[in-house]
Formats: structure tokens, C-alpha cells, sequence
């Protein structure tokens, strides 16, 4: 990371030299701080959106058992066969990544813009929590200092959420002065909407304190109640990626069907929950494909199939719905329905909260929201009364098929071992569990002491806020922890 964050600060020293052609045509050419640090930041969403829903995002839905990796390499990653050179650890810092934001934030301080330098600020805490939750410790008090840390640190991964969590209180001050015009048109989703920015950043200051809640307990759970109900409150909130049909703008699960075929299908433990709950979403999510008839001369039908973990592909499993697979589809990244199940989450009497009735209130409030009917106090949790541990574990069933294609769904899984899931039988050593952190990438360990070798990654396959889990949150023994 060294080489390249250096190259990213030259690129950043460099942002003001732009002519003001194309976008960005109502900026002001006498203010070129102002003009490049908007043009900077549509870049870094653009990179950041693609990042969030790439091959990070992919690698989780599949061991997640979502969706399932059926061919060449994609069946690899299946089977846990991962190293330091799967997942680009220096994304999250360089072309786009934590470099560039802190360019941003340097020009907006300076030309006084607040509610543009509370957006990056915001933008900064989005990215770096996930670099956080996918490698435990990270460079970051130095990452951004390289001519006078050229190795820096590995923060604690706790230290690193601690710091966000300041970060997120100072961008909703700096949101809440009303001063500077903002983002304006560089703003890809919220349309420069400061309700909107202070809703998200609140969802999640809720996400952070979730994902302590395993080590640090009731306090963490309270904390996050507090910020989601200060969170995203409907789905004309969410942030959703900025895709079309542009060449270049295009959804990356399309491109990725478009250059890797059928390298991945549905994955059948979604599918089969789906089915058995009777959900409508399961052809929103997924599309049909051909199956041969179980009769000798039969016609062949159509149905939605997924693939076990170890399956290849045969031809028969089912890829996204059409809605889905499109293009233009704007891939959600911090939503109402993850908000929702943080606060319900929270609020029941396992967690220390308001109590199962508030909880479930809760819960029934999302599901009525997109059409579901609301859940039975007496007898909605799988046929018995909506309380206690079956309370909690329907609240993140429905997380779990809500929060579908999105890396939250691993994290709660590291946090509490649900859904139960059944590792793949055919993983190999050394890594036969599901996974539950990346390597760092071999560029940064060559030039970073700091950075731990493969064997001692090996030997710790958890971050320090990730704790194995022995048992399911309903006691039972969990399977595929390592």
C-alpha cells in the first residue's frame, strides 16, 4: 500500500488541475477547490459503489449460502479457497478509497462548505467500517500519513470503530450548521438531501454499535436502539447504488453474468427458507429456469433451484430475477429494512431492550411496509408466541432474507451464528469452516512490517470483535464458525 498511496496523494495533490467541461458545469471556474472536490467525490462514490457490491460482497452472499458458486474460480471461493491476493485490501485506500475522501474533506474545510465536508466525512465512516469488519485490524490513524508513516500501524479493529463512531458525530455537526451548499449535483443518490445524510449516518452509527455488541453486550445493543430510531424510517430513504444502463454505469452483478456466465447461481438454502415460509419475494429475487420432468418422457418445467454449497453447475439453477439482473438495478447498500431489524433487534427483552411487544411492533411495521402480513404475538415466530429466543431468532430470519446480496448478512452471521449454516463438505484444508475474515493483500504485507504473514492469519481466523460463536443465539451447537 505504501507505492500506492503515495501515487494516490500525488493524484490527489493534483485534483484542482481540471478543466470545467462536462459535469460539473455549474461550478464556478473561479473556485476550482470547490469545483474538483466535487468532481473528486462523484469519482469516489462511483468507485466505492462498485467496490461495495463487488467481489467482497459476492464472495460473502455465497458463503452465506444466498447465492453459491457453481463454476471455475467461483467454485473455489465455495469451497473456502482463499489467500492474500482474493479480496483488494488496498481498494479501501487508494483511487477512490480513503486518500481521495480525505482530499475531499481537506478542500471542503477550507472553502467552509460544512454540509459537503459532514457528506465526505459520513462517506469516509461507510467505507472504512467495511474495510473493519472484513479484516479486523486496519491501518488508519496513519493510513493517510505515508511520506511520514511509510509502514503505519494496524489499529485495533475496536480503536477503528471507536474512531468512526466520533467521525459519524462530527459529520452530522457539520451536517447541522446548514452552512455551504453541500455536495450539490456531485451527490449520485441523496440529491445534496441533508435529512437524508443524517438519517444514514445514524443507521450507521446503529451498524457500528451491532457489530460490538458480541463483545461488549447490552451497552452496544442500547447505543444502537438509539441511533436507529433516529435512522432510515421508509424506503424512500435508502441509499441505494447509482447504476444505469451506461456503459460504465452498469449494475456489477449484470457485468459480472455479462463476462463470467454461470459461474454462480441461487444458492438453495435461500431458496428452500423462501419456499417453506411461503415468501412473495422469492421470485423477486430469483428467476426460473428449466428443469427436466421427473417422469421418463415428461415435459420439462419451469422453477426456481439452487445450488448446495459444493454443487456445480448443471444448467438447471436459477440466476436473479430480471428486475434484479438488469443493468440499471440500484444495488441497496444502507436501508429501511436493515435499520428496521437493527432497532427490532435491539428492542427485545434477549437483548436488553424496550421488550418483545415493542420489538415485534417493530418487526410488523417493516414487514406490513412491503406487503407482508404482520406476524401473530401468539403465534407468529413459527407457530408459537413471538417471544423470547423465537422472537429474536424470526427478527434475524427476516434480516437474513431482507438484507439479501449484502455483506450485513455475514457480519450477523460471525455475530450470532444465524442461520445455522452447514459449511460446504467439500471445503479443503486449512480452511474447512465458513470464513469469517480476509487476508490482507500480499502488496501491503511485502511493504508493511506491520502486516502479519498467511500462517499467523491462519492460526487466528477471527477479528478481536468476532469471538467465536460455540452455540446459535438459540443455543443450539453452531456448525460452521471457525
Amino acid at each position: 500500500m505504501r507505492a500506492a498511496l503515495g501515487a494516490a496523494l500525488v493524484a490527489g495533490g493534483l485534483a484542482g488541475c481540471v478543466d470545467f467541461t462536462g459535469p460539473g458545469l455549474d461550478t464556478n471556474p473561479n473556485a476550482p477547490v470547490a469545483g474538483s472536490s466535487a468532481q473528486l467525490f462523484t469519482a469516489v462514490q462511483a468507485f466505492q459503489q462498485a467496490g461495495m457490491t463487488g467481489d467482497m460482497n459476492r464472495l460473502a452472499t455465497i458463503w452465506m449460502q444466498q447465492m453459491a458458486g457453481v463454476n471455475r474460480q467461483w467454485l473455489s471461493f465455495e469451497r473456502y479457497e482463499i489467500d492474500e491476493n482474493t479480496q483488494g485490501f488496498d481498494n479501501f485506500y487508494t483511487g477512490g478509497g480513503l486518500v481521495d475522501l480525505r482530499t475531499v474533506q481537506a478542500a471542503t474545510r477550507a472553502a467552509g462548505n460544512k454540509k459537503f465536508l459532514g457528506v465526505a466525512q459520513i462517506y469516509e465512516a461507510m467505507s472504512m467500517a467495511q474495510a473493519a469488519d472484513a479484516w479486523g485490524d486496519i491501518p488508519y490513524s496513519e493510513a493517510v500519513s505515508v511520506l511520514l508513516k511509510p509502514t503505519p500501524k494496524l489499529d485495533r479493529q475496536d480503536s477503528v470503530y471507536a474512531a468512526l463512531q466520533v467521525l459519524l458525530d462530527s459529520g452530522l455537526a457539520n451536517l447541522a450548521t446548514g452552512v455551504g451548499v453541500g455536495p450539490g449535483a456531485s451527490d449520485l443518490v441523496y440529491a445534496n438531501s441533508t435529512a437524508r445524510w443524517t438519517a444514514l449516518a445514524h443507521t450507521l452509527k446503529a451498524r457500528l454499535y451491532l457489530h460490538t455488541a458480541e463483545v461488549v453486550g447490552a451497552t452496544a445493543y442500547s447505543k444502537a436502539a438509539t441511533e436507529a430510531a433516529l435512522g432510515i424510517a421508509s424506503a424512500a430513504g435508502d441509499y441505494n447504488t447509482y447504476q444505469s444502463s451506461t456503459v460504465g454505469e452498469e449494475n456489477g452483478w449484470f457485468q459480472f453474468r455479462r463476462n463470467r456466465g454461470t459461474d454462480i447461481s441461487a444458492g438453495k438454502f435461500l431458496v428452500d427458507l423462501m419456499v417453506s415460509r411461503g415468501d412473495p419475494r422469492l421470485s423477486e429475487y430469483f428467476a426460473t429456469a428449466q428443469q427436466p420432468s421427473p417422469v421418463p418422457g415428461g415435459a420439462p418445467f419451469d422453477s426456481i433451484k439452487g445450488a448446495a454449497p459444493g454443487d456445480e453447475d448443471d444448467g438447471t439453477q436459477s440466476w436473479l430475477s430480471a428486475a434484479r439482473a438488469a443493468s440499471s438495478f440500484n444495488q441497496p447498500l444502507v436501508t429501511y429494512a436493515e435499520n428496521a431489524h437493527i432497532l427490532a433487534e435491539a428492542q427485545t427483552s434477549a437483548r436488553g431492550g424496550a421488550g418483545d411487544a415493542t420489538a415485534l411492533a417493530t418487526l410488523n411495521t417493516y414487514r406490513t411496509s412491503i406487503g407482508l402480513a404482520a406476524l401473530s404475538p401468539a403465534t407468529g415466530c413459527g407457530g408459537i408466541a413471538c417471544t423470547g429466543t423465537a422472537l429474536l431468532q424470526e427478527i434475524l430470519t427476516s434480516k437474513y432474507i431482507a438484507l439479501f446480496q449484502h455483506i450485513e448478512v455475514w457480519n450477523d452471521y460471525k455475530r450470532t451464528c444465524w442461520p445455522n449454516l452447514a459449511p460446504n463438505v467439500t471445503a479443503r484444508a486449512p480452511t474447512t469452516k465458513i470464513p469469517a475474515r480476509f487476508y490482507y493483500g500480499s502488496g501491503e504485507r511485502q511493504t508493511n512490517p506491520n502486516i502479519p504473514s498467511p500462517s499467523v492469519q491462519q492460526a487466528n481466523p477471527r477479528n478481536r470483535m468476532d469471538p467465536k460463536n460455540t452455540t446459535t443465539v438459540g443455543g443450539a451447537a453452531c456448525l460452521g464458525e471457525p
